[in-house]
């Protein structure tokens, strides 16, 4: 394997994100992204931009099958965000941290890149003999991995973003907002339900407001989009292109989503540049338990648990790559449009995102070889 050539793969495919970035940081400096025209570009990210992108992708790339067969990818996720949930709370409790402090922690560590950092990464093996080592039997070829791999990646992307914009907003609410919801069943409650004014249909009403509370138009746009990824005959209303929904529905959607990802990291520069170095000074031991388990003990787990259940399923090495990816890597940007649907925590997620991806090269290059040295000995011992 040329080492050298992997690691100038790597350091390209994680090059423009810094670069868009400092785009926007220098934007922002120079007052063309003022805070007004921040808030209203989150507002347009989040209630638009986001949910056409994940209704287009996840529908064209889900079905039902795939859904049945794939069912170690959503275990494996399961497992190592429950994991990860652990880590954030044991790491608030050893270090001290607050609650609104650790739930950033948990945020953080719980949701990675899981979708266009491993897909470029599978795009660059393409280019180089690495693939090899990818390949499932003599007769598999570059592009079935890469296709296979994509579709892995993406189901574990939906998985994520499912829990992201569901449990991750959540934990990104204010103090405030999380304490007035837990107001709801006090002591004068009983009071108020024995009231006159007090209607039969108030205890109902109160589940679907909790419910309207916990989603919004992301998650939304997720879970119809499963929906019509999953039933065929909507499937082909809204995805053969003579289909009238495609034209006036999905082509849209695909092409205003296109553009979600420039934007948010446009938006992450600016956020940089409104965070003090006071602020900055004070959330280094958050950042660094963040990464120091993103970085280090997420892949160690993520690798370990492929290591020792490759038997239960199909022995595709690609996907014992991406399963092993799933576990690894930096926190997503999305955390940034989950902060931005909330109002809060945008300085703390900008600074997390920012040294995340500063260390990306070099790291995810480490990774790469650590990964495709382990799946070369298991495909090894598996042939012996």
């Amino acid at each position: 394997m040329n080492f050298l050539h992997l690691l100038i793969l790597s350091v390209k495919s994680s090059s423009l994100i810094p670069i868009v970035a400092v785009t926007g940081y220098y934007c922002a400096k120079y007052d063309v992204l003022n805070a007004n025209s921040q808030r209203g570009l989150s507002q347009l990210t989040v209630n638009l931009l986001l949910p056409c992108l994940l209704f287009a992708k996840v529908a064209e790339n889900i079905n039902a099958e795939t859904l049945l067969r794939l069912w170690p990818i959503p275990a494996f996720f399961i497992t190592t965000s429950l994991i990860s949930g652990f880590l954030g709370l044991v790491g608030g409790k050893i270090f001290n941290f607050s609650n609104s402090q650790t739930r950033l922690i948990v945020t953080g560590i719980i949701f990675n890149n899981a979708a266009s950092l491993p897909i470029g990464l599978i795009q660059s093996l393409m280019t180089t003999e690495a693939i090899e080592f990818l390949l499932w039997g003599e007769h598999d070829e570059p592009k079935k991995a890469y296709a296979r791999g994509v579709s892995y990646a993406l189901l574990n992307s939906l998985l994520s973003n499912i829990l992201r914009f569901s449990l991750g907003t959540w934990l990104l609410k204010n103090e405030e907002d999380v304490a007035d919801e837990e107001q709801i069943n006090t002591e004068n409650t009983p009071l108020l339900s024995s009231s006159s004014h007090q209607t039969p249909h108030a205890p109902f009403s109160n589940r679907i407001n909790k419910i309207k509370g916990f989603m919004n138009a992301p998650l939304y746009a997720a879970l119809i989009a499963i929906i019509v990824g999953t039933i065929p005959t909507i499937r082909s209303l809204f995805f053969e292109e003579s289909a009238i929904l495609y034209t006036v529905i999905t082509r849209p959607a695909q092409y205003i989503g296109e553009i979600t990802i420039p934007f948010t990291i446009l938006l992450l520069g600016a956020q940089l540049n409104n965070l003090s170095s006071h602020k900055n000074r004070e959330l280094l031991p958050i950042i660094s338990y963040i990464m120091t388990c993103r970085f280090i003990i997420m892949p160690i787990i993520g690798i370990s648990l492929v290591v020792l259940t490759r038997s239960w399923y199909f022995d595709d090495p690609m996907l014992w790559f991406v399963m092993m990816l799933a576990a690894s890597g930096p926190t997503a940007i999305n955390t940034m449009n989950m902060a931005q649907i909330t109002g809060s925590f945008l300085e703390e997620v900008a600074a997390l995102l920012a040294y995340s991806y500063i260390a990306l090269a070099p790291m995810i290059t480490v990774f790469m070889m650590i990964m495709l040295s382990v799946i070369e000995n298991l495909t090894r011992q598996d042939h012996n």
